[in-house]
């Protein structure tokens, strides 16, 4: 019985997860474009209300803490500090009111333990596919930078077109700095914040050797192409540490699917096979 309970909350929460991340349809928006409507006052969601008021109660380093995370994830799916503070206060305690109200406490205390630390969790690894994403690619986006650099365009230009003519979580950080840029903000403030966001060691490493080629007059071009070169060397080691674990990665599933299914090949014929002849 405490099995279908569990799938039950299991299956409540994934409804209001897809309530909470759920966007609008692109249809239903075009559909909608042109029209005069009444002013109305936007409707909130519920985890959002909820969770503007328990960040009053959360302590500041706490929300300061999961701001950022958000911003290094890239608030995947909208999902802001508000809403995460909702949703995870919900995940907590509907389970757990459930399960104490059904006279189970400790299964209340353990689902709303996995409730708790689900959503932080999940932009956790979103925030880890979006390092792992902007590592991989931001050698190329160098080269594409150091190209058009050589080719005569002024940094910002060149910083705004490979921006525009990329895609991935890298390119879109671009485009929050160009943007900054074209602000007024000056661009050494805007290349430290974008490396604040991605919280890479080689985006900072490339911030950092910027700032200093502009602040000695050394020639971008130069910068552009020795960062270009060592970021190719950090992921060819990156390669390679990957598939030096992959042996190790792969003992446990020899071990537990392969060998039991090997013996039982192996094994059994012969073990009929003797049954039989001294049977």
């Amino acid at each position: 019985m405490l099995i279908v309970y569990g799938v039950a909350i299991g299956a409540a929460i994934l409804v209001l997860w897809f309530t909470v991340t759920t966007k609008p349809a692109a249809g239903r928006a075009n559909l909608m474009a042109g029209i005069d409507l009444a002013p109305s006052k936007p409707s909130e969601p519920f985890t959002r209300r909820f969770g503007q008021v328990l960040r009053k109660l959360v302590p500041t380093g706490v929300i300061r803490w999961l701001d950022d995370l958000l911003v290094q994830a890239g608030h995947p799916q909208g999902m802001d500090l508000p809403r995460l503070l909702g949703l995870t206060a919900c995940v907590v305690l509907v389970p757990l009111l459930f399960f104490v109200a059904l006279g189970y406490p400790l299964w209340g205390v353990i689902f709303a333990f996995a409730g708790l630390c689900g959503p932080t969790y999940w932009i956790m690894t979103e925030r880890d596919k979006r390092q792992a994403s902007m590592r991989d690619s931001s050698a190329d986006l160098i080269d594409q930078l150091t190209i058009c650099v050589e080719a005569g365009l002024g940094f910002d230009a060149a910083l705004a077109r490979v921006a525009a003519t990329s895609e991935g979580p890298l390119a879109v950080e671009l485009q929050h700095a160009t943007a900054d840029i074209r602000a007024g903000v000056p661009r050494d403030q805007a290349l430290k914040a974008l490396a604040d966001r991605s919280a890479i060691p080689e985006i900072r490493q490339l911030v950092t050797a910027l700032v200093q080629a502009q602040r000695h007059g050394t020639p971008l071009a130069d910068t552009l192409r020795l960062q270009a070169a060592e970021m190719r060397d950090k992921r060819a080691q990156r390669i390679e540490e990957k598939a030096a674990k992959l042996g190790t990665k792969m003992i446990f599933p020899i071990v537990v699917c392969f060998m039991p299914v090997f013996f039982i090949i192996i094994l059994v014929p012969a073990v009929s096979g003797l049954a039989a002849a001294f049977g």
